[in-house]
């Protein structure tokens, strides 16, 4: 009896315990759903203040989340105007084809200067210039504005999702 009511306890201690809060971003109708945990990196606006947050997930609440790049700042989920959808690779992306421009620049314009050409010719523009194009695009691209109203809806969940 005393090893059932401490594997008992054990079990139900394992519920309280190690349970972690999610905020799930989702569209209503859709099954577009986007999942935070505290730690993850978070981009939202604020509407009554009409500002933009950036930062660590710090806690979760039931009505309430703590956003936090130097201290927690807290902010009431029904105060949350839009939360950004940020995209790894398009990030990537965008980075790696902006210095691949630069270099390009670079390269182009030293090999000018080495056979005593005209150092700025069309060609340098055209070709430096869309790599930088795609850069701007993929950075355009790398994140996701989700407007807090009818259609997108955020929710506190007190299951772990992984």
């Amino acid at each position: 009896m005393k090893y059932f009511t401490v594997f008992l306890f054990l079990i139900m201690a394992n519920g309280y315990l190690f349970g972690q809060k999610t905020m799930m971003v989702e569209k209503i109708g859709t099954s577009r759903k986007y999942y935070y945990h505290i730690g993850d990196y978070l981009k939202l606006r604020v509407s009554a203040q009409d500002t933009i947050l950036k930062g660590k997930l710090w806690e979760i609440q039931d009505s309430s989340i703590a956003v936090s790049e130097l201290r927690p700042f807290d902010v009431r989920l029904c105060s949350i105007g839009s939360v950004y959808k940020q995209f790894a690779f398009p990030k990537k992306l965008g980075t790696y084809l902006g210095f691949f421009s630069a270099g390009l620049f670079v390269i182009i314009v030293a090999n000018h200067l080495i056979n005593k050409e005209q150092v700025f010719t069309p060609d340098l523009f055209i070709i430096s210039g869309s790599v930088l194009g795609g850069s701007l695009i993929s950075f355009s691209l790398s994140q996701k504005r989700c407007k807090i109203g009818h259609r997108w809806k955020v929710k506190v969940l007190n299951i772990p999702l992984y």
